[in-house]
């Protein structure tokens, strides 16, 4: 049977060695008794003796025999003579025709040979010990040895009083020590009671938990190093969870993915950005199951093995990387470097590895408009240098008035040309300035409009089109804008409706105006644009038809500055079309712009205080 707990194994103990104590005490006292009483019953055997020698040398054998068996009724003694031969001759107990020849008890040999003996043997009948004492009668003629005995009837009188006295001690011993040893080892063990419950609080992440044990000194001691401990602890925890968080907040604030990848290629840390990056948290995901691409299981693989860091670019779309990314995804692609870094300790050589993931998305994206933009530019400027240059040189040799009237018409034409660029490119760059704020201003809807019609009247009578006009504005509200600015964007929206539509069309200019916004819309009948260059048409210098764009004189940066422009007054444009069915671009404008709210908030706060 195994016992738990200290209490059971202490108050068992206590049981065992109580017992033991009273069974060697049981055992110690009947040894004691018994020796005690051999030697006194010895003593008397030999005083007795002594005595029925002196007897037998003073009387006969008729008298002798009378007086041993009074005496030996009054002592409770055996009385035997026995003679040289063995023969018994006289026995206070016994009938002596009963009684087998006694020359070779031990006692008697022993008598025979030293003059006196002792022995000891079990009574057949009671199971008690009885003691022989025998002396050898010197100089009789018949009796060679007095032999004196006794049953120690005590023995067995004293067991069964001591027994009697022993358990009935014993169960009220038993009683009372069990009493005290329960309530030591409870008060032993409560203590300890409360320092498990405080361990198993500790264990369970409560460190703030305090206990106070006055005695057992040990106790105390052992409860103050706990508490000291776990003190311990809760700074090393803190401290740690500090730690984490800080490191934690940098990853989650760093605009590129980090993973933290186990010899096995087994995701252990990721941040906010890479779980972005990979649609979802990829934390305890094998790297293959996130990233399927080969290339970069490759280059992780290498950089693991060879303990050099490897990089690579690979187009990702979805769960697509490589060159199935790009073809799904087309535009919608995404540029994604990956960088693997080694990262080994010195108790180990298997390595884990460090992977940041930058989106180069927008910065590829930015190059090629930056190329684009280049090549764009030399393009477009190209064609009216080189007509200026070989007119002007052509100029040089005209003979006659007309000639001199056309190359230079054609000088001047392509002059303007350059210059509506120049211009197209010098406001779209003061578009961009970060510290761009034009002067805004409450305007009229209807003067922004008419301005508007104003610019692009002549190109309409010129392709015998119509520019009709529709303000849904009752309550007659103003646009906080910069009008200049928004009617050059409106223009622009015209006049590229215009250029893609065919001749005699129509050109819807409208404006619908409540008290949040300023909506203006411009619908036309022409040729509609593709789905897919709808996401492009604002880009710099990108046309959907180059030869109709050129040949009406576009610069190509028109959509450019209407999408900048939108964006300086906070608001933004779409557009709808469908090949062959014209196309209708909406832009939408906050009626009060975004400086208002912020200076009536300000001038809310410094009234109330």
């Amino acid at each position: 049977m195994k016992f738990s707990s200290i209490r059971s194994n202490l108050l068992v103990s206590s049981l065992l060695i109580l017992t033991l104590s009273l069974a060697l005490s049981y055992s110690l006292s009947n040894r004691a008794f018994s020796a005690a009483l051999h030697e006194s019953t010895y003593a008397e055997l030999e005083e007795n003796a002594e005595y029925l020698s002196n007897l037998t040398a003073q009387y006969t054998k008729p008298w002798l025999e009378g007086h041993f068996d009074a005496y030996a009724q009054s002592t409770a003694t055996r009385i035997t003579l026995i003679a040289k031969d063995g023969h018994v001759l006289f026995d206070s107990e016994y009938e002596i025709a009963e009684l087998d020849n006694h020359l070779w008890r031990k006692e008697v040999q022993q008598a025979l040979t030293a003059g006196s003996a002792y022995s000891e043997r079990s009574s057949t009948t009671e199971n008690l010990p009885v003691l022989y004492y025998a002396r050898s009668i010197q100089d009789h003629p018949s009796i060679a040895v007095l032999r004196v005995s006794k049953t120690l009837n005590q023995l067995g009188g004293y067991r069964k009083t001591y027994q009697r006295m022993f358990l009935g001690n014993l169960a009220v011993l038993v009683l009372l020590l069990l009493c005290i040893t329960t309530i030591s080892i409870m008060l032993l063990t409560k203590p300890l009671k409360k320092i498990q419950a405080l361990a198993k609080q500790y264990a369970q992440g409560s460190l703030n938990e305090r206990l106070s044990i006055q005695r057992p000194r040990e106790m105390a001691d052992l409860a103050s190093s706990l508490q000291h401990m776990a003190s311990l602890l809760q700074t090393n925890r803190e401290r740690l969870e500090t730690s984490h968080n800080r490191l934690q907040t940098i990853m989650d604030n760093l605009h590129e993915g980090i993973l933290l990848l186990d010899p096995t290629l087994t995701i252990e840390v990721a941040n906010m950005e890479a779980a972005k990056l990979l649609g979802g948290d990829p934390t305890g995901y094998r790297l293959g199951e996130v990233v399927a691409s080969s290339a970069v299981l490759a280059a992780c693989n290498a950089c693991k093995d060879e303990g050099t860091t490897t990089s690579l670019t690979v187009s990702q779309f979805k769960h697509l990387y490589g060159e199935s990314a790009v073809l799904v995804g087309r535009r919608k692609a995404k540029t994604l470097r990956f960088l693997c870094t080694p990262l080994s300790t010195a108790r180990t050589t298997t390595r884990s590895l460090v992977v940041s993931i930058q989106d180069m998305t927008e910065l590829t994206r930015l190059e090629q408009i930056r190329k684009d933009f280049v090549a764009n530019v030399s393009h477009e400027l190209k064609t009216p240098i080189t007509s200026i240059t070989g007119f002007s040189e052509a100029l040089l040799q005209a003979k006659t008035d007309q000639e001199y009237q056309r190359f230079a018409q054609v000088i001047h034409r392509q002059a303007g040309n350059m210059k509506r660029i120049v211009d197209d490119l010098l406001l779209l760059s003061s578009l961009e300035q970060a510290n761009a704020h034009p002067t805004m201003a409450w305007t009229r809807i209807e003067q922004i409009i008419e301005e508007t019609v104003q610019s692009c009247n002549y190109r309409f009578e010129e392709k015998h089109s119509t520019l009709s006009t529709q303000i849904d504005n009752p309550l007659g509200y103003e646009l906080l804008c910069s009008g200049m600015l928004l009617t050059q964007a409106l223009t622009n929206l015209v006049i590229n409706a215009l250029t893609y539509s065919p001749e005699h069309s129509h050109v819807l200019l409208a404006c619908q105006v409540d008290d949040m916004s300023a909506t203006f819309s411009v619908k036309d009948e022409g040729i509609g644009i593709p789905l897919e260059d709808q996401e492009r048409i604002f880009e710099r210098f990108y046309r959907v038809d180059t030869a109709r764009s050129r040949s009406q004189g576009g610069t190509g940066l028109g959509l450019s500055i209407v999408k900048h422009i939108t964006a300086l007054h906070h608001g933004n444009i779409e557009v709808h079309s469908e090949t062959g069915k014209g196309s209708l671009f909406i832009m939408r404008l906050p009626r009060s712009g975004s400086e208002l709210p912020r200076l009536e908030e300000r001038s809310e706060s410094l009234y109330r205080k």
